[in-house]
Protein backbone atom coordinates (compact mmCIF):
# COMPACT_ATOMS: atom_id res chain seq x y z
CA UNK A 1 0.00 0.00 0.00
CA UNK A 2 2.77 2.28 0.80
CA UNK A 3 3.91 2.54 -2.98
CA UNK A 4 1.35 4.99 -3.44
CA UNK A 5 2.69 7.32 -1.90
CA UNK A 6 5.87 6.83 -2.84
CA UNK A 7 7.56 10.08 -3.77
CA UNK A 8 4.89 12.58 -1.94
CA UNK A 9 3.80 12.81 1.70
CA UNK A 10 0.71 10.98 2.82
CA UNK A 11 -2.17 13.80 3.39
CA UNK A 12 -2.38 13.81 7.42
CA UNK A 13 -6.25 14.20 8.39
CA UNK A 14 -7.14 14.67 12.03
CA UNK A 15 -10.23 11.99 11.73
CA UNK A 16 -12.04 9.95 8.72
CA UNK A 17 -15.42 11.61 9.71
CA UNK A 18 -14.28 14.96 8.66
CA UNK A 19 -12.58 13.94 5.87
CA UNK A 20 -15.55 12.20 4.39
CA UNK A 21 -17.69 15.43 5.66
CA UNK A 22 -15.71 17.88 3.11
CA UNK A 23 -16.64 16.23 0.30
CA UNK A 24 -20.28 15.16 1.00
CA UNK A 25 -21.40 15.69 -2.63
CA UNK A 26 -18.76 13.99 -4.62
CA UNK A 27 -18.43 10.30 -4.83
CA UNK A 28 -15.42 9.57 -2.29
CA UNK A 29 -14.89 6.54 -0.74
CA UNK A 30 -12.06 5.76 2.26
CA UNK A 31 -10.42 2.39 2.76
CA UNK A 32 -8.60 1.52 5.83
CA UNK A 33 -4.77 -0.14 5.18
CA UNK A 34 -6.13 -3.62 4.62
CA UNK A 35 -8.03 -2.21 1.32
CA UNK A 36 -12.00 -2.43 3.47
CA UNK A 37 -14.40 0.04 3.73
CA UNK A 38 -13.73 2.67 6.63
CA UNK A 39 -16.01 5.34 4.87
CA UNK A 40 -18.60 6.57 2.18
CA UNK A 41 -19.96 10.03 1.04
CA UNK A 42 -23.87 10.53 1.14
CA UNK A 43 -23.36 11.02 -2.59
CA UNK A 44 -21.96 7.77 -3.29
CA UNK A 45 -24.19 5.83 -0.63
CA UNK A 46 -26.77 7.58 -2.71
CA UNK A 47 -25.95 6.80 -5.98
CA UNK A 48 -25.03 2.80 -4.63
CA UNK A 49 -28.55 2.82 -2.85
CA UNK A 50 -26.49 1.04 -0.04
CA UNK A 51 -26.46 2.66 3.86
CA UNK A 52 -22.79 3.28 5.34
CA UNK A 53 -23.33 0.44 8.40
CA UNK A 54 -24.31 -2.01 5.41
CA UNK A 55 -20.65 -1.14 4.03
CA UNK A 56 -18.41 -0.46 6.85
CA UNK A 57 -15.38 -3.67 6.60
CA UNK A 58 -16.60 -4.67 3.17
CA UNK A 59 -14.20 -4.98 0.44
CA UNK A 60 -14.49 -2.96 -2.57
CA UNK A 61 -15.31 -6.45 -4.63
CA UNK A 62 -18.81 -6.58 -2.13
CA UNK A 63 -19.69 -2.79 -2.99
CA UNK A 64 -20.03 -3.75 -6.06
CA UNK A 65 -16.64 -2.76 -7.75
CA UNK A 66 -15.58 -5.17 -10.13
CA UNK A 67 -11.80 -4.64 -9.24
CA UNK A 68 -10.23 -5.12 -5.78
CA UNK A 69 -8.53 -2.25 -4.11
CA UNK A 70 -5.22 -3.43 -5.10
CA UNK A 71 -5.66 -4.04 -8.41
CA UNK A 72 -7.16 0.10 -8.62
CA UNK A 73 -4.20 1.51 -6.48
CA UNK A 74 -2.08 -0.34 -9.54
CA UNK A 75 -3.55 1.13 -12.67
CA UNK A 76 -3.93 4.67 -11.11
CA UNK A 77 0.06 4.19 -10.71
CA UNK A 78 0.23 3.26 -14.03
CA UNK A 79 -1.82 6.20 -15.16
CA UNK A 80 0.19 8.25 -13.10
CA UNK A 81 3.31 7.23 -14.53
CA UNK A 82 2.78 7.49 -17.84
CA UNK A 83 0.99 10.92 -16.96
CA UNK A 84 -2.46 9.69 -18.76
CA UNK A 85 -5.76 10.23 -18.16
CA UNK A 86 -7.36 8.79 -15.04
CA UNK A 87 -7.91 5.00 -15.23
CA UNK A 88 -12.28 3.73 -14.95
CA UNK A 89 -13.64 2.34 -11.75
CA UNK A 90 -16.56 0.04 -12.57
CA UNK A 91 -19.38 0.81 -9.68
CA UNK A 92 -22.42 -1.96 -9.86
CA UNK A 93 -25.54 -0.10 -7.60
CA UNK A 94 -27.71 -2.36 -5.08
CA UNK A 95 -30.27 -2.59 -8.33
CA UNK A 96 -26.84 -4.18 -10.77
CA UNK A 97 -26.80 -1.13 -13.18
CA UNK A 98 -23.26 -0.31 -13.81
CA UNK A 99 -21.69 2.63 -13.45
CA UNK A 100 -18.11 3.88 -15.15
CA UNK A 101 -16.49 6.47 -13.12
CA UNK A 102 -12.59 8.32 -13.85
CA UNK A 103 -11.29 7.79 -10.24
CA UNK A 104 -8.18 9.01 -8.60
CA UNK A 105 -6.37 7.58 -5.28
CA UNK A 106 -5.17 9.92 -2.67
CA UNK A 107 -2.65 8.47 0.60
CA UNK A 108 -4.13 9.60 4.04
CA UNK A 109 -3.11 9.31 7.53
CA UNK A 110 -4.72 10.20 10.29
CA UNK A 111 -3.11 12.06 13.78
CA UNK A 112 -2.55 8.90 15.38
CA UNK A 113 -0.50 7.54 12.35
CA UNK A 114 -3.09 5.16 10.81
CA UNK A 115 -2.81 5.50 7.41
CA UNK A 116 -5.97 5.57 4.63
CA UNK A 117 -6.62 5.97 1.10
CA UNK A 118 -9.54 8.10 -0.64
CA UNK A 119 -10.89 6.89 -3.89
CA UNK A 120 -12.50 10.22 -5.84
CA UNK A 121 -14.39 8.99 -8.23
CA UNK A 122 -15.68 11.60 -10.89
CA UNK A 123 -18.84 10.20 -13.09
CA UNK A 124 -18.34 9.16 -16.80
CA UNK A 125 -21.75 7.66 -18.19
CA UNK A 126 -23.44 4.17 -17.36
CA UNK A 127 -23.55 0.94 -19.83
CA UNK A 128 -26.68 2.15 -21.39
CA UNK A 129 -25.66 5.61 -21.92
CA UNK A 130 -22.56 4.56 -23.39
CA UNK A 131 -24.12 2.37 -25.43
CA UNK A 132 -27.01 5.17 -26.52
CA UNK A 133 -23.88 7.97 -26.98
CA UNK A 134 -22.26 5.23 -29.37
CA UNK A 135 -25.66 4.41 -31.36
CA UNK A 136 -26.12 7.91 -31.68
CA UNK A 137 -22.92 8.99 -32.97
CA UNK A 138 -22.92 6.01 -35.68
CA UNK A 139 -26.34 7.31 -36.88
CA UNK A 140 -25.36 10.86 -36.87
CA UNK A 141 -22.65 11.08 -39.05
CA UNK A 142 -24.62 8.55 -41.48
CA UNK A 143 -28.25 10.25 -41.36
CA UNK A 144 -27.52 13.61 -40.63
CA UNK A 145 -27.76 16.42 -43.26
CA UNK A 146 -24.40 18.07 -42.01
CA UNK A 147 -20.87 17.66 -43.43
CA UNK A 148 -18.74 16.12 -40.19
CA UNK A 149 -15.31 15.59 -40.53
CA UNK A 150 -13.05 14.35 -37.43
CA UNK A 151 -9.28 15.16 -37.12
CA UNK A 152 -6.84 13.66 -35.27
CA UNK A 153 -3.56 15.48 -33.59
CA UNK A 154 -1.72 13.86 -36.62
CA UNK A 155 -3.89 15.89 -39.36
CA UNK A 156 -5.65 12.92 -40.20
CA UNK A 157 -9.43 12.07 -40.85
CA UNK A 158 -10.60 9.72 -37.95
CA UNK A 159 -14.26 9.91 -39.59
CA UNK A 160 -16.57 11.35 -41.96
CA UNK A 161 -20.39 11.91 -42.42
CA UNK A 162 -21.96 10.69 -45.67
CA UNK A 163 -23.30 14.03 -46.19
CA UNK A 164 -19.72 15.34 -46.19
CA UNK A 165 -18.12 13.08 -48.41
CA UNK A 166 -20.97 13.70 -51.30
CA UNK A 167 -20.25 17.57 -51.43
CA UNK A 168 -16.78 16.81 -51.30
CA UNK A 169 -16.18 13.83 -53.90
CA UNK A 170 -14.80 11.21 -51.16
CA UNK A 171 -15.26 8.25 -50.26
CA UNK A 172 -15.20 6.83 -46.44
CA UNK A 173 -13.39 3.52 -46.84
CA UNK A 174 -10.72 5.22 -48.83
CA UNK A 175 -10.27 8.86 -46.73
CA UNK A 176 -10.48 7.46 -42.89
CA UNK A 177 -7.20 7.18 -41.34
CA UNK A 178 -5.77 9.31 -44.06
CA UNK A 179 -3.30 12.70 -43.86
CA UNK A 180 -6.14 15.39 -44.57
CA UNK A 181 -3.35 17.18 -46.70
CA UNK A 182 -3.00 12.97 -48.77
CA UNK A 183 -6.78 13.54 -49.35
CA UNK A 184 -6.87 17.30 -50.41
CA UNK A 185 -3.76 17.24 -52.51
CA UNK A 186 -5.36 18.10 -55.60
CA UNK A 187 -6.41 21.87 -53.67
CA UNK A 188 -4.17 24.74 -53.66
CA UNK A 189 -3.18 24.44 -49.69
CA UNK A 190 -4.84 28.45 -49.46
CA UNK A 191 -8.11 27.03 -50.61
CA UNK A 192 -8.05 23.61 -48.58
CA UNK A 193 -11.50 23.22 -46.86
CA UNK A 194 -9.21 22.26 -43.42
CA UNK A 195 -6.32 24.26 -42.34
CA UNK A 196 -3.37 22.77 -39.89
CA UNK A 197 -4.04 25.92 -37.93
CA UNK A 198 -7.74 24.06 -36.56
CA UNK A 199 -5.54 21.89 -34.26
CA UNK A 200 -3.16 25.27 -32.43
CA UNK A 201 -7.02 26.27 -31.43
CA UNK A 202 -8.50 28.42 -34.65
CA UNK A 203 -11.87 28.69 -33.90
CA UNK A 204 -13.90 29.03 -37.28
CA UNK A 205 -18.01 29.95 -37.12
CA UNK A 206 -20.43 30.58 -39.87
CA UNK A 207 -17.01 31.04 -42.34
CA UNK A 208 -18.64 30.94 -45.96
CA UNK A 209 -17.39 28.64 -48.51
CA UNK A 210 -17.20 27.79 -52.35
CA UNK A 211 -16.70 24.52 -53.08
CA UNK A 212 -17.09 22.88 -56.37
CA UNK A 213 -17.39 18.91 -57.01
CA UNK A 214 -16.73 18.26 -60.50
CA UNK A 215 -19.48 20.22 -61.69
CA UNK A 216 -21.38 20.63 -58.97
CA UNK A 217 -20.80 24.19 -57.37
CA UNK A 218 -21.60 24.33 -53.71
CA UNK A 219 -22.12 27.16 -50.78
CA UNK A 220 -21.36 25.82 -47.75
CA UNK A 221 -21.09 27.81 -44.16
CA UNK A 222 -18.41 25.71 -41.98
CA UNK A 223 -17.64 26.05 -37.85
CA UNK A 224 -15.01 24.32 -36.73
CA UNK A 225 -13.10 23.77 -32.96
CA UNK A 226 -10.42 21.57 -31.23
CA UNK A 227 -11.72 18.55 -29.55
CA UNK A 228 -10.15 18.25 -25.70
CA UNK A 229 -9.65 15.95 -23.04
CA UNK A 230 -10.24 16.08 -19.18
CA UNK A 231 -6.78 17.73 -18.89
CA UNK A 232 -7.41 20.64 -21.34
CA UNK A 233 -5.12 18.29 -23.78
CA UNK A 234 -6.22 18.36 -27.33
CA UNK A 235 -6.65 15.14 -29.43
CA UNK A 236 -7.82 16.58 -32.18
CA UNK A 237 -10.80 18.57 -33.81
CA UNK A 238 -13.66 18.52 -35.60
CA UNK A 239 -15.37 20.64 -39.19
CA UNK A 240 -19.14 20.83 -39.71
CA UNK A 241 -20.65 22.48 -42.56
CA UNK A 242 -24.34 22.79 -43.58
CA UNK A 243 -25.01 23.15 -47.45
CA UNK A 244 -26.62 26.95 -47.90
CA UNK A 245 -26.80 26.47 -52.15
CA UNK A 246 -30.42 26.78 -52.50
CA UNK A 247 -30.32 29.71 -49.62
CA UNK A 248 -27.68 31.86 -51.13
CA UNK A 249 -29.15 30.52 -54.84
CA UNK A 250 -32.56 32.33 -53.22
CA UNK A 251 -31.23 35.05 -52.26
CA UNK A 252 -29.72 35.66 -55.30
CA UNK A 253 -32.61 34.97 -57.09
CA UNK A 254 -34.86 37.33 -55.10
CA UNK A 255 -32.10 40.03 -55.73
CA UNK A 256 -32.17 39.91 -59.09
CA UNK A 257 -36.05 39.68 -59.82
CA UNK A 258 -36.30 43.02 -57.87
CA UNK A 259 -33.87 44.84 -60.51
CA UNK A 260 -35.08 42.96 -63.02
CA UNK A 261 -38.56 43.42 -62.06
CA UNK A 262 -37.63 47.52 -62.26
CA UNK A 263 -35.83 47.44 -65.35
CA UNK A 264 -39.05 45.72 -66.96
CA UNK A 265 -41.70 48.43 -65.39
CA UNK A 266 -38.96 51.47 -67.18
CA UNK A 267 -39.09 49.22 -70.18
CA UNK A 268 -42.58 48.92 -70.00
CA UNK A 269 -43.01 52.59 -70.09
CA UNK A 270 -40.59 53.88 -72.38
CA UNK A 271 -40.33 51.51 -74.97
CA UNK A 272 -42.99 52.52 -77.22
CA UNK A 273 -41.78 56.01 -77.10
CA UNK A 274 -38.32 55.11 -78.42
CA UNK A 275 -39.67 52.76 -80.78
CA UNK A 276 -41.48 55.01 -82.66
CA UNK A 277 -38.99 57.62 -83.38
CA UNK A 278 -36.40 54.89 -83.97
CA UNK A 279 -39.47 53.56 -86.67
CA UNK A 280 -39.20 57.34 -88.55
CA UNK A 281 -35.01 57.42 -88.22
CA UNK A 282 -34.93 54.14 -89.92
CA UNK A 283 -37.52 55.12 -92.63
CA UNK A 284 -35.60 58.44 -93.57
CA UNK A 285 -32.26 56.25 -94.12
CA UNK A 286 -33.27 53.72 -96.24
CA UNK A 287 -34.62 56.72 -98.17
CA UNK A 288 -31.52 57.90 -98.09
CA UNK A 289 -29.56 54.94 -98.34
CA UNK A 290 -31.43 54.42 -101.83
CA UNK A 291 -31.02 58.06 -102.97
CA UNK A 292 -26.88 56.95 -102.58
CA UNK A 293 -27.15 53.84 -104.70
CA UNK A 294 -28.87 56.03 -107.51
CA UNK A 295 -26.42 58.28 -107.83
CA UNK A 296 -23.48 56.05 -106.73
CA UNK A 297 -22.39 57.40 -103.28
CA UNK A 298 -20.94 54.64 -102.11
CA UNK A 299 -18.90 55.93 -99.08
CA UNK A 300 -22.20 57.75 -97.92
CA UNK A 301 -24.15 54.53 -98.53
CA UNK A 302 -21.83 52.98 -96.22
CA UNK A 303 -22.04 55.12 -93.34
CA UNK A 304 -25.85 54.63 -93.45
CA UNK A 305 -25.20 50.65 -93.47
CA UNK A 306 -23.59 51.59 -90.15
CA UNK A 307 -26.30 53.71 -89.32
CA UNK A 308 -29.01 51.13 -90.20
CA UNK A 309 -27.37 48.71 -88.28
CA UNK A 310 -27.08 50.69 -84.95
CA UNK A 311 -30.86 51.00 -85.33
CA UNK A 312 -31.71 47.47 -85.34
CA UNK A 313 -29.43 46.88 -82.26
CA UNK A 314 -31.25 49.69 -80.10
CA UNK A 315 -34.65 47.72 -81.39
CA UNK A 316 -33.30 44.47 -80.46
CA UNK A 317 -32.10 45.73 -77.07
CA UNK A 318 -36.19 47.65 -76.59
CA UNK A 319 -37.47 43.65 -77.14
CA UNK A 320 -34.93 42.17 -74.53
CA UNK A 321 -36.22 44.80 -72.28
CA UNK A 322 -39.66 44.55 -72.90
CA UNK A 323 -39.20 40.56 -72.07
CA UNK A 324 -38.22 41.11 -68.84
CA UNK A 325 -41.37 42.67 -67.82
CA UNK A 326 -44.19 40.23 -67.27
CA UNK A 327 -45.09 38.93 -70.52
CA UNK A 328 -48.51 39.79 -71.46
CA UNK A 329 -49.29 37.13 -73.79
CA UNK A 330 -48.21 34.00 -72.17
CA UNK A 331 -49.27 30.80 -72.77
CA UNK A 332 -49.17 28.12 -70.25
CA UNK A 333 -49.49 24.24 -71.12
CA UNK A 334 -48.27 21.30 -70.82
CA UNK A 335 -45.40 21.04 -73.27
CA UNK A 336 -43.36 17.90 -74.26
CA UNK A 337 -39.84 19.25 -73.79
CA UNK A 338 -38.78 16.69 -76.33
CA UNK A 339 -40.58 18.29 -78.94
CA UNK A 340 -39.42 21.83 -78.31
CA UNK A 341 -35.38 20.23 -78.73
CA UNK A 342 -36.31 18.57 -81.93
CA UNK A 343 -37.39 21.72 -83.28
CA UNK A 344 -34.43 23.65 -82.62
CA UNK A 345 -31.90 21.34 -83.30
CA UNK A 346 -31.48 22.15 -86.43
CA UNK A 347 -30.78 25.70 -85.80
CA UNK A 348 -28.53 24.99 -83.32
CA UNK A 349 -26.86 22.48 -85.56
CA UNK A 350 -26.44 24.85 -88.25
CA UNK A 351 -24.87 27.57 -85.65
CA UNK A 352 -22.43 25.36 -84.82
CA UNK A 353 -21.18 23.79 -87.91
CA UNK A 354 -20.17 27.45 -88.43
CA UNK A 355 -18.12 27.54 -85.24
CA UNK A 356 -16.91 24.01 -85.89
CA UNK A 357 -18.69 22.46 -83.14
CA UNK A 358 -20.14 19.22 -82.82
CA UNK A 359 -23.60 18.59 -80.84
CA UNK A 360 -24.63 15.57 -78.83
CA UNK A 361 -27.88 15.27 -78.08
CA UNK A 362 -28.60 12.44 -75.22
CA UNK A 363 -32.34 12.17 -74.86
CA UNK A 364 -34.31 10.14 -72.75
CA UNK A 365 -37.56 7.76 -73.25
CA UNK A 366 -40.77 9.07 -71.07
CA UNK A 367 -39.72 12.44 -71.02
CA UNK A 368 -42.56 13.98 -68.61
CA UNK A 369 -44.38 16.73 -69.83
CA UNK A 370 -44.10 19.99 -67.71
CA UNK A 371 -45.98 23.27 -67.31
CA UNK A 372 -44.22 25.95 -69.69
CA UNK A 373 -44.43 28.10 -72.90
CA UNK A 374 -43.15 26.63 -75.40
CA UNK A 375 -41.90 29.47 -77.72
CA UNK A 376 -40.28 31.23 -74.41
CA UNK A 377 -38.78 27.25 -73.76
CA UNK A 378 -37.54 27.43 -77.29
CA UNK A 379 -35.88 31.12 -76.44
CA UNK A 380 -33.83 29.97 -73.09
CA UNK A 381 -32.40 26.74 -74.92
CA UNK A 382 -31.57 28.78 -77.98
CA UNK A 383 -29.87 31.32 -75.85
CA UNK A 384 -27.96 28.82 -73.60
CA UNK A 385 -26.81 26.56 -76.51
CA UNK A 386 -25.89 29.56 -78.65
CA UNK A 387 -23.72 31.33 -75.66
CA UNK A 388 -21.73 27.38 -75.68
CA UNK A 389 -21.24 27.08 -79.13
CA UNK A 390 -19.30 31.21 -79.35
CA UNK A 391 -17.59 30.00 -76.07
CA UNK A 392 -16.00 27.24 -78.01
CA UNK A 393 -13.78 29.28 -80.27
CA UNK A 394 -11.36 26.87 -81.42
CA UNK A 395 -14.17 24.11 -81.88
CA UNK A 396 -15.48 21.62 -79.80
CA UNK A 397 -18.92 19.48 -78.76
CA UNK A 398 -21.78 21.29 -76.86
CA UNK A 399 -23.44 18.12 -75.08
CA UNK A 400 -27.19 18.67 -74.20
CA UNK A 401 -28.42 15.73 -71.49
CA UNK A 402 -31.78 15.19 -70.30
CA UNK A 403 -32.46 13.95 -66.60
CA UNK A 404 -35.45 13.17 -64.62
CA UNK A 405 -36.01 13.27 -60.89
CA UNK A 406 -38.67 11.46 -60.13
CA UNK A 407 -38.26 12.65 -56.03
CA UNK A 408 -38.23 15.95 -56.67
CA UNK A 409 -40.63 16.14 -59.61
CA UNK A 410 -37.79 17.73 -61.88
CA UNK A 411 -37.08 17.49 -65.60
CA UNK A 412 -33.66 18.41 -65.75
CA UNK A 413 -31.94 19.42 -69.33
CA UNK A 414 -28.13 19.82 -69.10
CA UNK A 415 -26.17 22.09 -71.91
CA UNK A 416 -22.30 21.60 -71.25
CA UNK A 417 -19.54 23.28 -73.82
CA UNK A 418 -16.37 21.93 -73.54
CA UNK A 419 -14.71 25.55 -73.70
CA UNK A 420 -12.54 27.16 -71.35
CA UNK A 421 -15.12 28.01 -68.62
CA UNK A 422 -16.22 30.78 -66.71
CA UNK A 423 -13.82 32.24 -64.04
CA UNK A 424 -14.67 31.97 -60.31
CA UNK A 425 -14.62 35.70 -60.07
CA UNK A 426 -17.16 36.57 -63.04
CA UNK A 427 -19.65 32.96 -62.32
CA UNK A 428 -21.41 34.72 -59.82
CA UNK A 429 -22.88 37.93 -61.82
CA UNK A 430 -23.89 36.15 -65.59
CA UNK A 431 -27.09 36.25 -64.28
CA UNK A 432 -26.78 40.09 -63.35
CA UNK A 433 -28.77 42.77 -65.53
CA UNK A 434 -26.21 44.12 -68.36
CA UNK A 435 -23.16 42.08 -67.19
CA UNK A 436 -21.69 40.33 -70.07
CA UNK A 437 -18.48 39.49 -71.23
CA UNK A 438 -19.29 39.80 -75.18
CA UNK A 439 -18.09 42.74 -77.02
CA UNK A 440 -21.32 43.20 -78.46
CA UNK A 441 -23.44 41.57 -75.73
CA UNK A 442 -26.11 43.41 -74.04
CA UNK A 443 -25.72 41.60 -71.13
CA UNK A 444 -29.61 40.27 -71.07
CA UNK A 445 -29.59 37.45 -72.47
CA UNK A 446 -29.27 34.99 -69.66
CA UNK A 447 -31.96 37.57 -67.11
CA UNK A 448 -34.37 36.98 -70.04
CA UNK A 449 -33.70 33.00 -69.73
CA UNK A 450 -33.63 33.13 -65.83
CA UNK A 451 -36.72 35.00 -65.70
CA UNK A 452 -38.54 33.16 -68.25
CA UNK A 453 -37.38 29.72 -66.23
CA UNK A 454 -38.35 31.18 -61.98
CA UNK A 455 -41.73 32.41 -63.62
CA UNK A 456 -42.52 28.69 -64.12
CA UNK A 457 -41.46 27.81 -60.62
CA UNK A 458 -37.97 26.72 -62.40
CA UNK A 459 -34.23 27.17 -61.87
CA UNK A 460 -30.82 27.81 -63.78
CA UNK A 461 -27.63 26.88 -62.73
CA UNK A 462 -24.42 27.04 -63.98
CA UNK A 463 -21.08 25.14 -62.95
CA UNK A 464 -17.57 25.90 -64.64
CA UNK A 465 -14.43 24.44 -63.21
CA UNK A 466 -11.96 25.89 -65.39
CA UNK A 467 -12.26 23.65 -68.38
CA UNK A 468 -16.12 23.82 -69.82
CA UNK A 469 -19.45 24.74 -68.23
CA UNK A 470 -22.27 23.24 -67.86
CA UNK A 471 -25.96 25.08 -67.33
CA UNK A 472 -28.50 23.30 -65.98
CA UNK A 473 -32.13 24.09 -66.10
CA UNK A 474 -34.55 22.36 -63.90
CA UNK A 475 -38.34 22.32 -64.73
CA UNK A 476 -41.19 21.53 -62.14
CA UNK A 477 -43.51 18.42 -63.66
CA UNK A 478 -46.89 17.78 -62.32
Amino acid sequence: MSSLSKGRSPLTIEHVDAYIQAFSSQCVIVVDGEGLIADCSAALLQEAGYTLQELKGMSLQQLGIESSFSILQDQYLEAVSQSSLNPIIRLRNCQGDVMNRRYAIVSLQTLDGRPYFSIHMDRVCTEEELSLLQKFAGTFMKDINLGVILIDVQFRIVDISDMACRVLGLHREKVVNKPVTEVFNAVPSHHQLIQPAILNGVVVRNHAVSWTNNEDRYELLLDSNVLKDEAGRTVGAYVIFKDVTNLRSLEQQVQRSDRLAMIGQIAAGTAHEIRNPLTSIKGFMQVLKNTFIEKGMVKEQEYTDIMLTEINRINELVSEFLLLSKPKNVSYHKVDIKLVMREILPIISNEALLHGVSVQYDAIPGLPKVIADSELLKQVFLNLCKNGIEAMADGGILTITEKVDYEELMVHIEIHDTGPGIPNFVIDKIFDPFFTTKENGTGLGLSVCQRIIHDIGGTIRVASKGYGTTFSVSIPFP
